[in-house]
């Protein structure tokens, strides 16, 4: 374990409450796609359609998450975030009570083994009948919401959206995820408007109708984001377009939510009278919008304002790359934009809290099960990234409350289907039975959280 963090548990920063956690989110890993009376999302018709690999079985984590949640017991999880199916409790307009109970019991079942459970309300799998470029999904979005803080009235903290950058950008612009809309920036610039309207709208229902019955609850969205590093730091005008780069992915969701309201200039004058328009009354609405930043972090990139031509992002500098590769193509291992993003973050919104909401590598899929189970890479990944963050509290006071390791399980990544590992657990998507074996990572974030705990 490193210094940094031995560091923060003897001066007493760690020995406050601290959410020691992980993640997951339903459609990659709960399965049982058609049961309980469950209808189906767009990622459902999305890879049923392509013919993809799709999250029909998954993990099978709804038939399973009384053994996965004794495994997150044995290593000492204080949090886990799990996130609700849509398209499981809720058929249109009526709710469905057998899709509902599943979400009961799974929540009394984390409290009952002493780990509090973050709920994430959306994390991409929209029920088919809506469509983000549409405004009528706000108000939908607001009665589920509405829905669910009424039936889960135990949970403390709760997320609206996972990710709107990628959902949009990759949903209704690039055509990679569901509904695999390949079109103008306008399709995933009205989604994203629409986004956020529907969190503030969702935080409103839940400061109205429930906050003063339950104290101490927290409703917050998570935001992603790479950390973007001039490629040349004395060059002002890698600085500039760094900055730039950083509001197109976190600024603009982020200013509205954190800062004024609105979107920030950067977002305005890059994409013009393309950009949607926010009233004041939804500017109103929005600002100040939730009780924590939830930042989901991976990887870093060098921006190179020489290069143009929409190939301004590079991984390499002076013949060397900004890390190691990770099992995905995009996830270089750079432990010290860690450390700059949540700076970042603090010294530009000064939000009252960071929990950072995802945060981990991949692996790629392999039958030498051995090498998956035995993961020093993933270790060193934590130790590295896990040190910064400790920096980041140590040295610029950066008020982090949480850590959610993504992911609990191997689970279906998306357009990548089950080509990449990313979770503590490996799972045997070979076997029926969806056998699990607790890596080597895992026992050592364990043995990270047991020891903060013991200093408590």
């Amino acid at each position: 374990m490193s210094r940094a963090i031995k560091k923060l548990q003897s001066d007493g920063t760690l020995n406050q409450p601290f959410m020691w956690g992980t993640a997951t989110a339903a459609y990659q890993v709960e399965g049982a796609w058609k049961e309980g009376g469950r209808s189906p999302s767009h990622w459902d018709t999305f890879t049923h359609n392509k013919g993809m690999e799709n999250g029909d079985v998954a993990c099978d984590f709804y038939h399973k998450y009384p053994e996965d949640i004794q495994l997150m017991k044995q290593l000492g999880f204080t949090h886990f975030r799990y996130s609700i199916s849509w398209s499981r409790v809720m058929n249109g307009e009526l709710r469905n009570e057998q899709g509902i109970q599943f979400y009961r019991d799974l929540t009394q079942e984390l409290l009952r083994n002493n780990i509090e459970p973050v709920v994430t309300l959306y994390h991409w799998d929209l029920p088919d009948q809506y469509d983000w470029r549409d405004e009528n999904v706000v108000n939908a979005f607001a009665e589920f919401a509405d829905l669910m803080f009424s039936e889960l009235t135990d949970v403390k903290h709760w997320i609206t959206l996972n990710e709107p950058w990628v959902f949009c950008a990759l949903g209704y612009h690039y055509g990679l995820h569901a509904p695999g809309t390949e079109g103008p920036e306008t399709g995933m610039l009205q989604c994203g408007h629409n986004a956020l309207k529907a969190h503030a709208r969702a935080y409103g229902v839940f400061k109205e109708r429930y906050d003063p019955h339950r104290p101490g609850a927290k409703v917050g969205i998570a935001l992603s984001s790479h950390w973007f590093e001039p490629l040349e730091p004395s060059n002002a005008a890698d600085q500039e377009l760094s900055e730039k780069k950083r509001d197109l992915m976190l600024g603009w969701f982020a200013e509205p939510v954190y800062g004024s309201g609105d979107y920030p200039p950067n977002v305005k004058s890059h994409y013009g009278d393309q950009l949607p328009v926010f009233s004041e009354a939804e500017k109103a609405m929005i600002k100040g919008s939730s009780d924590f930043f939830g930042l989901n972090h991976y990887t870093s990139v060098y921006v190179d304002s020489t290069r143009g031509g929409g190939s301004d992002e590079t991984r390499i500098k002076h013949g060397a790359p900004i890390g190691a590769l990770a099992g995905s193509e995009w996830l270089y291992v750079v432990p010290w934009g860690f450390n700059r993003i949540l700076t970042y973050i603090k010294t530009r919104w000064d939000p009252k809290a960071i929990v950072v909401t995802e945060n981990g590598m991949s692996d790629a899929d392999t039958s030498d099960v051995t090498s998956l189970v035995n993961d020093y890479s993933r270790i060193a990944f934590f130790e590295g990234y896990l040190t910064e963050m400790a920096k980041a509290i140590l040295h610029n006071d950066v008020p982090l409350v949480g850590y959610l390791a993504w992911s609990l399980l191997d689970n279906f990544e998306w357009e990548d289907g089950y080509a990449e590992r990313f979770g503590l657990i490996y799972v045997d998507f070979n076997d029926p039975g969806r056998r699990r074996v607790v890596k080597q990572s895992a026992e050592y974030l364990g043995g990270l959280i047991a020891q903060a705990e013991l200093c408590r």
